[in-house]
């Protein structure tokens, strides 16, 4: 590797990891990705590329306007460690012996990695940073509440003293700090450790696509139809639920019925690419990419949010978060 690629390096942020994607890849190490390049034309276009060129955006997760040394902080120091781990642990689930031989670390990672795929996503942190912009720091008292967290010493009255004195990157500090908060929730990583973990085998003529929106789950993780769903290769995939009667009742049909099923709730919900291990999908993708997206965990946070802030001052519990 080159000095200069190695300098760039910290620029490559993968929304979806490489040990993840090349899961797809075929004999020539290369998979996939549909997309719509042309944001005037319908038409999907199959492109073959290896696992390392697709699947991220430069600077994706940086704070710009602070120093290069602190801007990606958010992607060496979290992302980048949560995905190694993560894929420690892939490799793990899909020998089947996850539960006896999988270190507490390994366990931790997988939740981790799993709660990232539902918010890291490029349209996840263009939305993201738009709320904290515009939506949760736009009232004094929220304004108040983080002046108050961060130890600065001042003396502000009105909304621009302390956007001022926050700084002009406080924003983006404030939506990565957020991003990373939720990732780490002990009461979801509880939830989701709690569940039943399985890897089931597909073999047949139908795989598995992934895409920028590749996780499927329920929007509670206690009841008793409690679920994740993640495909981890064309012909593999991770299912976790609260019970084993759940479970069966999801995988327990025709395997291509259960494929299929999965493929378009991935597609349908894909914002800009989707990936697999050959073009044979390009008529399945072209027909379903983005055409009945459900309502995002990130979106459901902020309609949770704005209530909050909806509140009397007196009773928001946010103010002291």
């Amino acid at each position: 590797m080159t000095k200069e690629l190695k300098q760039n390096e910290p620029n490559k942020h993968h929304f979806l990891p490489v040990f993840y994607l090349k899961e797809w890849a075929g004999a020539d190490g290369r998979i996939v990705q549909f997309s719509r390049p042309n944001p005037n034309d319908e038409r999907v276009k199959p492109l073959r590329r290896h696992p390392s060129a697709v699947g991220y955006i430069n600077r994706l997760y940086a704070v710009e306007g602070l120093p290069e040394t602190v801007a990606n902080l958010f992607e060496t120091e979290f992302t980048r460690p949560v995905d190694t781990d993560a894929a420690a642990a892939m490799r793990r689930l899909m020998t089947g012996k996850f539960d006896t031989n999988a270190t507490p670390k390994e366990g931790v990672a997988w939740i981790k990695f799993l709660l990232s795929l539902m918010m890291r996503m490029p349209a996840d942190i263009k939305r993201l940073k738009h709320y904290v912009k515009y939506d949760w720091f736009s009232d004094l008292p929220s304004l108040q509440a983080a002046f108050k967290r961060s130890g600065m010493e001042g003396n502000p009255q009105t909304t621009e003293d302390y956007l001022k004195l926050l700084g002009p990157t406080f924003h983006e500090r404030a939506a990565m700090t957020a991003l990373s908060g939720m990732m780490q929730v002990e009461t979801a990583i509880r939830a989701i450790g709690q569940l039943q973990w399985t890897v089931s085998n597909f073999y047949g003529a139908r795989e598995f696509l992934a895409s920028d929106r590749p996780l499927i789950a329920s929007v509670g993780m206690n009841g008793p139809k409690a679920h994740i769903i993640l495909p981890i290769g064309p012909h593999r995939v991770f299912i976790a639920t609260k019970t084993e009667q759940f479970r069966r009742q999801l995988v327990d049909k025709r395997p291509w019925d259960f494929v299929a099923k999965v493929n378009t709730y991935i597609v349908n919900n894909a914002t800009d690419y989707v990936y697999g291990s050959n073009g044979a999908a390009l008529r399945f993708v072209q027909k379903h990419m983005g055409k009945l997206r459900e309502e995002t965990f990130l979106e459901r946070i902020n309609k949770r949010r704005m209530a909050e802030i909806a509140k009397p001052v007196s009773e928001r519990v946010d103010l002291n978060q």
